[in-house]
């Protein structure tokens, strides 16, 4: 069944709240004063309790404290009237309770202000009714957030500055601060603009974080102070024209020159037209609730508190800035024009609701429960007139597919299609997804379980209308939906409405649907066992099935095989553990015979490297742990049988064909392979772009190697270099103490010892850095071979499924890796990307070039 007719059964599970509290805790002894106290009646010693212990002292007040924390976090769950109630009573119990829990208040605090996004508009009003009521109170906190705040800074943490400056601008709007006194804090950050040579990085960063703040404070700031306000967008404006449209390249495109394109290439450029707008329309922004007009009256009266000034710190290459994700458009028409129940792409509502999505799927990555809860009353934080009101499910008899579509609230927009399109646009967004892949796919079946009755459908509704497009998506993007649909189905039973897909039964056999059809139940009997994903759908989906079990395929199972009797002999010699010397002797013995046989010297390594490798995965293939312990047992006659480029690649082939039916043994068994150093990363290459391999062009396992291969290439150089750092920082330590030391020569001997370490390490990074660019210039070849082959020898190649399964994972793997391959662009330009190679082929490497010198571009 589909996602669009049958519910899910939510599963109730403990945890999801990092600050939950159960409250109560042990009794108190209260000396309620009886009537028989009256009477002169006088306990005896032995009758009178004993007096409160130490230990239940403290278990008392941190049961306060965890109810106060509870307060504080659960303050505004839902923008409603009673909200006005509630603000007041809280700030009656900070006023109380501040001074004897201080730490427990601030601490808190800080954590719902950077951590709880969309409610920053409730803490900063909370803030203001307490700073008119309690000046001194509201002092301290300042000092602690604004401590915070300049420590985030100062260590560039820049999503953390982001939820300080929407909080900062919420306490303008609550009188707390001075409007004057936030563009002071907003001008310091925007200082880096004037500094010369900056990475554009850099500086899009810092002006994002501002102008994703603007919207949520902006009104008030230009009824107080509308000339620095004016100040500061004119100076982002100035930077704006200096910095320029920056090109769209296609290679970063979700799909291939549709009308389902995102307008807004240059992103940042389209954020700043939004503000523009939002300013031309008084910065009247209904979306965003104004809770604290309520205490217009109060605020007034209140005394604002300074800011100190803030200092951005220098450009390191290891800072991580902030971009905003590109949405993807997932929820338009087929003129590509937004659905109605949704914002306009174009709008700012849109992008502030994308922007607290972001931060939540950012901060929650490690929950994913608190994620899909938070996700799910995002609604609740805005104005509710906006939002359809989520109903529960009908019983499942009174169900009928035909009035799943019927809009009961026209207009009005659906949060769980947002959520959706949001959380697709994050997990497809290229060259990489902002977290862990598999946490979207947790994010996603943890929402179906908590809003049955909304989300599964739009996923569902989500899925097909991906699925429609698949043939004009970007090779990766395919790639990372079959991973998460074949998880995400593997949590429910992997059922799906399979017969709805049924047209994809006559198409080619590397068309995307069909591909993605068969990667996905490929990675689910990963998931599940093969038997058991057979049976779950149709029998005219079979033929996307293997036809065989994924087991082994030994060579010699034959009897009548020649050599049945000898693999049986060292099958049964590696069982019983012989030594490897006694192994060797064996094989020597074969190969004698072999070359009695009159087998020359090459046809007698093959037979007996064919041969031991056969039996040796035949030995290991019970599990992991079995191919490990027997490769390691026997890794020096591997060794020796793969001393040659040649018997390397011989050793895939054989490990490929044993494996032919289970491609994740396959490429786990080639990872493991290539950490021992039996194979080399190019012996893998050279088997992946091998013409007998072409005709896996469209599955998943082909490139997955590939990919793997090159990143443990780029992490030899990662290690090496960071060994290199940390010798050298111990050097330059050691050698300010030798300078006081009395004793010159064995000061003397310790930094020459130090110095023959770090010339080690040194020509270690020489060597694996080498590797690094020898295997990229490997790849560069095969595919730039492969693809003029293709081009050269296919009439009207580009509708070819094999050609555009090659070139995009051309384009995927050049992408991903493209600042490995910054350092040695030329060297590729004239050796591989040669003029009189296909335009196609050279515009691909064009814009990886273009893509890295954006990424290096100063302004």
């Amino acid at each position: 069944m589909s996602y669009d007719n049958r519910g899910y059964r939510s599963h109730h599970e403990g945890g999801g709240n990092r600050y939950k509290g159960n409250g109560g805790g042990p009794s108190r002894y209260r000396d309620n004063r009886r009537s028989n106290y009256n009477n002169n009646y006088h306990r005896r010693p032995y009758d009178r309790p004993p007096p409160p212990s130490r230990e239940n002292k403290d278990d008392e007040l941190e049961d306060i404290e965890i109810r106060l924390k509870g307060l504080i976090i659960k303050i505004g769950d839902k923008i409603t009237p009673d909200l006005k109630v509630n603000l007041t009573k809280m700030k009656n119990i900070l006023d109380n309770d501040y001074s004897k829990y201080p730490s427990t208040v601030q601490d808190t605090l800080i954590a719902c202000i950077t951590e709880l996004p969309s409610k920053a508009l409730v803490y900063g009003t909370l803030l203001g009714l307490l700073n008119v009521s309690s000046h001194d109170i509201v002092a301290k906190l300042m000092a602690e957030l604004n401590k915070a705040l300049e420590e985030a800074i100062s260590g560039s943490n820049w999503f953390k500055v982001k939820q300080f400056l929407r909080f900062y601008g919420e306490l303008v709007n609550s009188s707390v601060i001075l409007p004057v006194m936030y563009c002071g804090l907003l001008n310091d950050l925007l200082t880096v603009l004037d500094q010369p040579n900056q990475p554009r990085r850099r500086l899009d960063c810092i002006v994002y974080i501002i102008l994703s703040t603007l919207p949520w404070c902006g009104k008030e700031i230009s009824q107080r102070s509308l000339s620095e306000l004016d100040q500061i967008l004119k100076k982002i404006e100035v930077y704006m024209q200096r910095r320029g449209q920056i090109p769209a390249l296609n290679i970063l495109k979700q799909y291939n020159g549709t009308k389902f394109d995102a307008n807004q290439e240059d992103f940042l450029l389209h954020i700043w037209t939004l503000i523009q707008e939002l300013k031309e329309k008084s910065w009247n922004l209904p979306l965003l609730p104004t809770p604290y007009r309520w205490f217009d009256k109060e605020f007034t009266s209140a005394l604002q508190h300074d800011l100190p000034r803030f200092i951005v710190p220098t450009h390191t290459d290891s800072t991580v800035y902030l971009t905003p994700v590109l949405p993807m458009k997932l929820l338009v028409d087929e003129e590509g024009k937004t659905l109605p129940n949704v914002p306009d792409h174009n709008s700012i509502e849109y992008f502030i609701m994308q922007d607290i999505i972001f931060d939540i799927l950012h901060l929650y990555e490690v929950n994913r429960k608190d994620c899909a809860r938070y996700l799910l009353a995002i609604s609740t934080s805005f104005d509710s007139q906006f939002f359809k009101l989520s109903t529960p499910p009908p019983p499942s008899s009174e169900i009928k597919a035909e009035s799943m579509d019927v809009d009961n609230e026209p207009g009005k927009w659906n949060l769980s299609n947002i959520i959706v399109e949001a959380i697709f646009s994050h997990l497809l967004s290229l060259p990489k997804s902002p977290v862990r892949q598999v946490f979207y796919s947790c994010v996603f079946i943890e929402l179906c379980r908590a809003e049955i009755a909304t989300f599964p459908r739009a996923l569902g509704s989500g899925v097909k209308t991906l699925f429609s497009r698949l043939d004009s998506m970007d090779v990766e993007c395919v790639t990372r939906l079959w991973g998460w649909f074949s998880h995400h189905l593997s949590n429910f039973g992997f059922q799906w409405d399979w017969k709805a897909w049924d047209e994809v039964l006559s198409l080619d056999p590397n068309h995307p649907q069909v591909c993605f059809i068969r990667e996905t139940l490929e990675k689910e009997i990963r998931l599940s066992y093969y038997d058991r994903i057979k049976s779950v759908i149709p029998d005219e989906f079979h033929t996307f099935v293997s036809p065989y079990a994924p087991a082994p395929n030994f060579a010699y199972k034959d009897e009548n095989d020649p050599l049945h009797a000898q693999a049986k002999v060292i099958i049964e010699s590696l069982r019983t553990k012989k030594t490897v010397e006694e192994v060797q002797t064996l094989l020597e013995k074969y190969k004698n015979e072999m070359k009695s046989n009159g087998l020359d010297e090459q046809q007698q390594n093959q037979s007996v490297r064919q041969i031991f490798v056969q039996c040796l995965l035949l030995v290991g293939s019970k599990s992991f742990s079995h191919i490990l312990n027997v490769v390691e047992r026997y890794l020096d006659i591997l060794r020796m049988l793969n001393s040659t480029p040649e018997s390397r690649l011989h050793t895939i082939q054989i490990v490929a064909s044993f494996w032919k039916n289970n491609t994740q043994f396959l490429g786990i068994l080639l990872d493991k392979l290539l950490n021992y150093r039996v194979i080399d990363p190019t012996s893998v290459i050279t088997w992946i772009f091998e013409e007998d391999q072409l005709q896996f062009a469209g599955r998943s396992f082909l490139w997955e190697i590939l990919k793997n291969t090159l990143s443990k290439v780029n992490s030899r150089v990662v290690q090496v270099k960071a060994k290199l750092e940390n010798f050298q920082t111990l050097h330059n330590a050691n050698k300010l103490k030798r300078a006081e030391s009395e004793n010159k020569e064995l000061a003397e001997a310790e930094e020459q010892q130090e110095l023959d370490s770090l010339r080690i390490v040194e020509n270690s990074l020489s060597t694996v850095t080498r590797e690094q660019k020898e295997v990229f210039m490997t790849v560069c070849q095969k595919f730039a071979h492969v693809l003029q082959n293709l081009i050269e020898s296919t009439p009207e190649v580009e509708s070819n499924w094999t050609y555009k399964w090659i070139i995009g994972w051309f384009k995927e793997i050049l992408r991903v890796n493209f600042k490995e391959c910054g350092g040695f662009m030329a060297t590729l330009e004239t050796l591989v990307f040669t003029p009189d190679l296909d335009q196609r082929i050279n515009g691909v490497f064009n814009e990886i070039k273009t893509l890295k010198q954006e990424y290096d571009a100063l302004v």
